[in-house]
């Protein structure tokens, strides 16, 4: 998450494109659970649903930043 909402501050992603990519996300996400577990379905989705609500958080917080940024004006 911090690394997206990094990117969303200096302008590189959007929200908008992180809710587009999002299916391309967890399926990504349930690749490297299944990679990364034993070959057990509960070990997967127990990485996998905590690794799609940072995801989620992260959309959320580039959607603030950006928000913020509407505000505050130009970085400078």
């Amino acid at each position: 998450p911090v690394v997206l909402v990094l990117l969303a501050r200096i302008g590189a992603v959007s929200a908008a494109q992180l809710s587009k990519f999002r299916r391309y996300a967890i399926v990504i996400i349930f690749i490297v659970a299944a990679v990364l577990t034993p070959p057990d379905v509960i070990s997967q989705i127990s990485l996998a649903l905590p690794l799609m609500l940072l995801y989620e958080f992260s959309v959320l917080a580039a959607k603030w930043m950006e928000d913020s940024g509407k505000k505050d004006g130009p970085i400078t």
